[in-house]
C-alpha cells in the first residue's frame, strides 16, 4: 500500500510538534510496516486572510490518486480529495474555532453589502458540497476586486474569515469525504465544531521522536517550549518568586517573549534560560530534573508531558492546560493546579521536600505512557489495532505459548514476577500468550496484560479442585503443580485453550515441567523448558516422608526427566542448576541456556542511606529505630527462613522485623515474637515504600535451587543486605562489596554490627550492588541476551 502524509509547510519554515509528528509517522510506516509512505508538503503561509485562502485552494486542487491512502492532520491540507482519506487531527485553525472568543470579534459578520451577502448566502446553500468549490473561489476572487468593501471585510482573524474557513473545512471533513476520524488527544476530540456531529473519533496518542529516555538525578526544575504567550512560561517565572526551596528552574526554548521573560526573572539566579537545545541535550535535561513544569493554555496534546513521563519525572501543570491533564493525575503522576503562581510554587516546594514521593510519581507516570509508541500509533491509525498487529506479527514475528500451573497477572510472587517481566520484554520480538490455571472459584480471564502479552486464565474444574485438595490433605503442603500431570485432564477447558493457543504458535514453553503431558497431548511443536528450579531437589525438601509424599516425589522426578529429554532448549536460572540437571538426568549441556532471574531496574526506586533517615523523619519514626525486612512467597525455603527470623528477633528485641509476602499466611495462627510483624501480599507501591524505609534486608534461606529474586529487588532499592551463602547462589556477588554474607547462626550478630556501621561504608556497598544489578540482572538486559542467543541458534 502506498501512503501519502499530506501537510502544510510553514512560511517562514519552523520545526514544531506537527513537523515531528509527520516525520515520526513517516519513519514508522516505512520501517515498521510493509507499506511505503511519502510526506507531501506545500508551502502554506497564513500571515493574512488571502495567503490562507490561496493555500486552501492549492490543496483542494492537488491530485494524489496515485496513492492508496492519504493521511492529513491540519488545515488546509485536508482539502485534498481522495477516496481513502484518514484525518488524524492535530487541531483546526484555533483562532477561528476554540480560541475565537479571545479575539473580541463578533460571532457573525453582518453587512448590507450586496456581494458579501451573496457570498454568505451561497455558502449557506452549499454546506458540504464539494462541487461548489470552483464557483465559491470565483465569487471570492470577484469580491477581492471590489473597490467599495468595508475595511473589516477580510480582517484576520475576523468574523467573515471565520465563516469562510468553517465552510471550507465543512467540505473537506464531511463524513462521506473521510474514511476515518482520529485525534491526537481527547482534548482535541471533544472540542466543539472540530468533528461532524455523531462521528466516531479515535483518540490515538502520538509518541515523542526523542530516543534513550532515562531517569537520572533530581537536581532542578525544567521546562521546554516556544517562548510565546500561549505557552505561559511567564506563569513559571512568576511562580519562582514564591518558591522557598533553593532549586533552579531551567528553561529551554526560544521565541518572541524571551527578552521580556528574562526581564521578569530579573536577578533571580535560580532561573536559567538555556535557549535552543538539541535532542541529546534535551533528553539529558529531562533525565536530571526533579520535576517538569508545563503550563500552556488549552494545549492540544502537550508532547512535553509525554517526554517528561518517559523520563520518569512528575509534571506540574494547570487545570486549564488541556491535553496535559489527560496524563497528569493529581497527586499520582504530578499536580494539576489553578493557573496561579502561588499555587504552582506550593507544589514545587512540596516536591522539593518529598523527593521520594516525587520519584514514585515519576515511575507511575512512566508506566502510564509506556505504551505510547510509534508502532502502536501506526497500528491504530491504519486500521483495527489488533487486526493490524496480528497481520504484521504473523508475517514478521513468531509466537510463543507458555503453559503455567499458576496465574501470571498481577505479578506478586517470585515466579509470577520472573514470568511476567521476562516475557514482557521478549514481546519486543515475539507474540506471547500465557495459558494459565487458577483456583476453581476464580472467573475465567482473557486479556492483554502487557503490550504483545496475553493471558488466558482457566479456573480448575470443581472435580479437579476436589481431587487436588484430597491429596493435599495427605501431605500437608500445597501440591497444585506436583499433581498437575495426573489431574490436568479434569479441566477440559484448559486443554482446549492450550490447544487453540498452540495451533498458531511456533514454540511452546513448559514453565516448570508439570504441564508437559498436557502440551504433548495437544501439539507437536518444539518445546522449551523453563526450569526455574531443580524440582526434584526442591520438592524433596517439602514433601513428607510417607507413602503419598514418596509417590509424589517419584512423579516429580519422572516428569522433570521427561521434560528435560523432550525439550529442544532448557532455560536455567544459574549454572548450579544446570550442573544439577546434568548430574541427575544426564542432560546435554549444549541445549541449556542461562536465563537468570532479574529485576525491572527502572521501576525499583533507589533510596540512599541518607534519604532513608530523612524519610523516616518525615514519617515521624524514631531516628534510632531499626527495621529488618524479609520478603518471600509461601515456599519451603522461605518458611524455614521465617523460623530463623523468629530466633533472631528474640536475640535482638530492639530491632523491628517486618515480613511481607504470602509466606506470612503460613504463620497467621502461630505465636511469634512481639517485634515481628507480617504484611502478607502487598501492591507494588506499598512494597516500594517498605523497601525505602528498611534499614537492612535479610535473606536467611538455608536451602533451595535457582536464584532469589528478592536479592535483586533488595540490591536495586539501595537497602543493605545480609544473606546466607545459599541466598546469593548463582548471582556472582562479592561478599563485602555488594552485601554481607554470613552463615545463618551469625545473622543476629551481623544485624547488630550493621546497625552500628558508618553511613559511608553502607552507602558504598549499596551503590556497588545497584550498579551490579543494573549491568547484569535488569530484565531488559536479560531478555536481549536471550534473544541474541536464540538468534545465534537460528530460532528467530
Amino acid at each position: 500500500m502506498k501512503i501519502a502524509i499530506i501537510a502544510p509547510s510553514p512560511v517562514p519554515f519552523t520545526i514544531g510538534g506537527a513537523e515531528n509528528l509527520w516525520w515520526g509517522l513517516l519513519n514508522s510506516i516505512n520501517q515498521d510496516t510493509p507499506y511505503q509512505a511519502e510526506l507531501v508538503k506545500i508551502p502554506s503561509p497564513e500571515r493574512n486572510f488571502w495567503e490562507l485562502i490561496d493555500s486552501y485552494r492549492h490543496f483542494s486542487n492537488l491530485d494524489l490518486t496515485h496513492f492508496d491512502l492519504i493521511i492529513s492532520g491540519k488545515y488546509p491540507a485536508w482539502m485534498v480529495q481522495h477516496g481513502n482519506h484518514v484525518c488524524y487531527m492535530l487541531h483546526r485553525l484555533r483562532g477561528l474555532y476554540d480560541t475565537y472568543h479571545l479575539t473580541g470579534c463578533p460571532e457573525n459578520y453582518v453587512t448590507p453589502h450586496k456581494e458579501i451577502r451573496g457570498l454568505q448566502e451561497f455558502m449557506g446553500h452549499n454546506q458540504g458540497v464539494r462541487t461548489a468549490l470552483n464557483e465559491f473561489f470565483d465569487r471570492l476572487d470577484q469580491l477581492r476586486r471590489c473597490p467599495d468593501l468595508p475595511l473589516d471585510t477580510f480582517k484576520f482573524p475576523g468574523s467573515l474569515a471565520r465563516e469562510i474557513v468553517h465552510f471550507l473545512d465543512g467540505i473537506a471533513l464531511k463524513p462521506d469525504a473521510i474514511a476515518k476520524y482520529a485525534a491526537i488527544s481527547h482534548t482535541v476530540a471533544n472540542r466543539a465544531n472540530y468533528f461532524p456531529v455523531d462521528s466516531s473519533v479515535h483518540v490515538i496518542y502520538p509518541p515523542s521522536n526523542l530516543k534513550f529516555f532515562h531517569r537520572g538525578n533530581s537536581d532542578y526544575l525544567f521546562t521546554v517550549s516556544r517562548l510565546d504567550r500561549p505557552k505561559r512560561v511567564r506563569l513559571l517565572v512568576e511562580a519562582m518568586q514564591y518558591v522557598k526551596s533553593n532549586i533552579n528552574l531551567k528553561i529551554a526554548g526560544t521565541g518572541p517573549d524571551a527578552d521580556s521573560l528574562k526581564q521578569l526573572a530579573g536577578d533571580d539566579q535560580r532561573i536559567i534560560f538555556l535557549g535552543f537545545v538539541n535532542d541529546q541535550q534535551l533528553t539529558e535535561l529531562y533525565a536530571d530534573a526533579l520535576a517538569v513544569l508545563y503550563v500552556p493554555y488549552n494545549e492540544d496534546y502537550g508532547l512535553v508531558t509525554i517526554e517528561a513521563m518517559m523520563s520518569a519525572k512528575p509534571v506540574i501543570t494547570t487545570t486549564d492546560s488541556g491535553g496535559p491533564n489527560e496524563f497528569v493525575r493529581n497527586e499520582e503522576t504530578g499536580y494539576s493546579v489553578p493557573p496561579d503562581p502561588e499555587a504552582i510554587a506550593q507544589r514545587i516546594d512540596y516536591l522539593c521536600e518529598h523527593l521520594q514521593e516525587a520519584q514514585q510519581m515519576g515511575l507511575i507516570g512512566r508506566k502510564l505512557v509506556q505504551d505510547i509508541t510509534w508502532e502502536n500509533t501506526v497500528a491504530k491509525l491504519l486500521g483495527d489495532a489488533q487486526q493490524y498487529i496480528t497481520t504484521i506479527a504473523r508475517n514478521e514475528r513468531k509466537k510463543i505459548t507458555v503453559a503455567l500451573t499458576f496465574p501470571v497477572f498481577p505479578p506478586r510472587g517470585g515466579g509470577q514476577i520472573r514470568v511476567f517481566h521476562l516475557y514482557r520484554y521478549l514481546a519486543r520480538w515475539f507474540d506471547i500468550e500465557f495459558v494459565t490455571f487458577t483456583h476453581a472459584h476464580e472467573v475465567p480471564f482473557r486479556g492483554e496484560i502487557a503490550p504483545g502479552v496475553w493471558e488466558i486464565r482457566i479456573p480448575k474444574s470443581a472435580q479437579h479442585q476436589r481431587e487436588e485438595l484430597g491429596i493435599e490433605q495427605q501431605v500437608g503442603v500445597p501440591i497444585t503443580d506436583i499433581v498437575m500431570p495426573q489431574l490436568y485432564q479434569l479441566t477440559p477447558a484448559y486443554v482446549e485453550a492450550l490447544r487453540a493457543s498452540t495451533a498458531t504458535s511456533d514454540f511452546i514453553v513448559a514453565c516448570h515441567p508439570y504441564l508437559l503431558p498436557a502440551i504433548q497431548a495437544v501439539s507437536n511443536q518444539p518445546i522449551w523448558y523453563e526450569a526455574q528450579d531443580v524440582e526434584v531437589a526442591l520438592k524433596q525438601s517439602v514433601l513428607p516422608d510417607n507413602p503419598t509424599g514418596q509417590k509424589l516425589l517419584d512423579a516429580t522426578r519422572q516428569v522433570e526427566q521427561e521434560c528435560c529429554q523432550a525439550s529442544n532448549l532448557i532455560w536455567v536460572c544459574c549454572q548450579e542448576d544446570a550442573q544439577c540437571l546434568n548430574r541427575i538426568y544426564g542432560v546435554d549441556s549444549s541445549k541449556i541456556l542461562d536465563v537468570p532471574n532479574g529485576v525491572d531496574i527502572e521501576m525499583v526506586n533507589y533510596v540512599s542511606i541518607e534519604e532513608r533517615h530523612s524519610w523516616k523523619s518525615q514519617l515521624g519514626l524514631k531516628a534510632n529505630s531499626f527495621t529488618a525486612l524479609f520478603m518471600g512467597s509461601w515456599h519451603s525455603p522461605n518458611l524455614a527462613a521465617v523460623g530463623h527470623i523468629f530466633l533472631m528477633a528474640e536475640q535482638l528485641p530492639q530491632v523491628n522485623f517486618l515480613i511481607i509476602g504470602s509466606v506470612g499466611l503460613a504463620f497467621k495462627h502461630q505465636k511469634r515474637p512481639a517485634n515481628v510483624g507480617f504484611m502478607d501480599v502487598v501492591d507494588d507501591e506499598t512494597k516500594a515504600v517498605t523497601l525505602g524505609l528498611a534499614d537492612v534486608a535479610l535473606n536467611p534461606v538455608t536451602f533451595g535451587s535457582g536464584t532469589n529474586l528478592k536479592m535483586l529487588e533488595y540490591f536495586a532499592s539501595g537497602v543493605p543486605v545480609i544473606s546466607t551463602p545459599i541466598g546469593v547462589r548463582g548471582l556472582g556477588v562479592e561478599a563485602g562489596k555488594h552485601c554481607i554474607v554470613v552463615d545463618i547462626e551469625d545473622f543476629a550478630e551481623a544485624i547488630a554490627d550493621l546497625n552500628a556501621e558508618k553511613l559511608t561504608n553502607k552507602e558504598l556497598c549499596v551503590k556497588n550492588a545497584r550498579q551490579y544489578v543494573q549491568e547484569n540482572f535488569d530484565w531488559q538486559v536479560i531478555s536481549q541476551r536471550l534473544f541474541n542467543r536464540l538468534t545465534q541458534l537460528n530460532l528467530v
